[in-house]
């Protein structure tokens, strides 16, 4: 399995938020559109694609006025020379390591 971080804008009116989402994939899948719409429900955004080109989503029920907008995604494990884990957690485990927790 790899990590897929999704970057994403939640714009409500004037203001906008930077959020992120978490996907897990099997190693040989790249993320689909599927997968971001499943993603933002379980954070609570219940979307569709309306924008394919600029990864824009809009609210699948009607009277709701927000946009999920998709800034940048890491994917986690896709080449030899990235990690699959994040440096901070190894920092972590290393300080605890040292310390002989």
């Amino acid at each position: 399995m790899k990590e897929c971080i999704v970057h994403f804008k939640l714009i409500r009116g004037a203001s906008s938020k930077m959020l992120r989402a978490l996907i897990m994939l099997p190693n040989e899948k790249q993320p689909e559109i599927s997968d971001f719409i499943r993603a933002f429900a379980q954070l609570g955004y219940h979307v569709v694609l309306e924008n394919e080109r600029e990864l824009i989503f809009a609210p699948a029920t009607t009277g709701e006025t927000y946009k999920l907008d998709i800034t940048s995604i890491e994917v986690k494990g896709e080449t030899e020379e990235a990690p699959e884990h994040d440096g901070e957690l190894r920092a972590i485990l290393e300080h605890l390591v040292r310390r002989g927790w």
